[in-house]
C-alpha cells in the first residue's frame, strides 16, 4: 500500500508521458529495485525507447531487473505490469492507483519474495512505459529483447488488481494456453479470493476480450504463453476518481499472494 500511494500520489502527475511526475515514478522505481537488491541488466534498470504518437517521437523508457535461477537460468518468466498513466486532463490528475499502480507494487513484493526464496528460472521483472498509447512499450521490449524470444517461458502481467465488489480477480490467457489451467485450478481452489477464468475466448468481441488489450498481447503475438490478472472495469477506470483511497487493501494483499502462488506454481511444474 505505501508503494501504491507513493506512486499514485498528486506529485507524479498522473504518470503521462513527457511530464515531470512519470521521470518521477521512473527515479522511484529504480530505487525500488535497488533497495530490494535486484539485479540491474546491462548495467541499468532504465532502458528508454522511442516511440510515434501524433506526428511526435516521444522517449518512454522500461525498467528492467531480474534474478538468476538456480537450475534453469537461460529459461525466464517474464513478469510485467506498466506503471504510465493517463496524466492531468481539464485540470483534475488521474491518479492511477489501480491502473497501474496496484500492479506495480505487486511486482516488488513479488520480487521481494524470489530475493528470499532463488527461483528455478531466471525472473525479468518489467515495469512496461507507455501502455495507455498503444502498448508502446511492451512493443518496444519484445521488438529489442534483452534475452532471445525462445528463452522465454511465460509472461505474467498484471494490470489492475486492488479493486472489486464482488472479490474477483481473473486469470486471462487459459483459453490460448490450456496447458496453464491446471496450475491454476489448483491456485484457485486455496486463494482467499474468487479467481477467475475467461475473458479470453474469441468471438465474445471487445472490451469483454481482454487477449489484446494489455502489454500481454505483444507476448502472445510472438506465440509466448501469458496469464494477465485483472479486475473487470469499475466505475473509477480512466477516471480522476482512481486513488489509493478507493483500494480495498484485504483484496489487494489477496490478489498479490494468489498471483505470487501462481508464480510460485509455475516456476516448479514449467520446465
Amino acid at each position: 500500500m505505501m508503494d501504491v500511494a507513493a506512486l499514485a500520489a498528486d506529485s507524479m502527475q498522473g504518470r503521462a508521458e513527457g511530464t515531470e511526475g512519470i521521470d518521477k515514478a521512473r527515479n522511484y522505481i529504480s530505487r525500488r529495485y535497488s533497495e530490494l537488491g535486484l539485479t540491474q541488466w546491462r548495467k541499468n534498470f532504465r532502458h528508454p525507447f522511442q516511440y510515434r504518437l501524433s506526428n511526435r517521437t516521444i522517449s518512454g523508457e522500461n525498467i528492467v531487473a531480474y534474478i538468476p535461477g538456480g537450475d534453469f537460468p537461460d529459461r525466464y518468466f517474464v513478469i510485467t505490469a506498466h506503471y504510465d498513466h493517463l496524466g492531468i486532463r481539464d485540470g483534475q490528475i488521474y491518479n492511477g492507483a489501480d491502473d497501474n499502480a496496484s500492479g506495480v507494487s505487486a511486482l516488488f513484493a513479488i520480487a521481494r519474495h524470489f530475493r528470499k526464496n532463488e527461483p528455478r528460472h531466471s525472473v525479468l521483472f518489467v515495469a512496461l512505459d507507455a501502455e495507455e498509447v498503444r502498448l508502446q512499450g511492451a512493443k518496444a521490449f519484445v521488438e529489442s529483447p534483452p534475452v532471445p524470444i525462445e528463452q522465454m517461458i511465460v509472461n505474467i502481467n498484471m494490470d489492475m488488481i486492488s479493486r472489486n465488489d464482488g472479490g474477483a480477480l481473473f486469470a486471462c490467457g487459459t483459453y490460448h494456453y490450456p496447458a496453464l489451467r491446471p496450475p491454476l485450478e489448483a491456485v484457485a481452489n486455496r486463494s482467499p479470493l474468487c479467481l477467475q477464468f475467461g475473458h479470453d475466448e474469441p468471438g465474445i468481441g471487445k472490451p469483454d476480450d481482454w487477449t489484446m488489450l494489455s502489454d500481454h498481447a505483444e507476448f502472445h503475438k510472438r506465440n509466448i504463453p501469458f496469464v494477465y490478472f485483472g479486475v473487470e472495469d469499475h466505475p473509477d477506470y480512466h477516471q480522476p476518481g482512481d486513488d489509493v483511497e478507493k483500494i480495498n487493501a484485504e483484496f489487494f494483499v489477496a490478489s498479490v499472494e494468489t498471483i505470487l502462488d501462481a508464480v510460485t506454481v509455475f516456476d516448479i511444474e514449467l520446465n
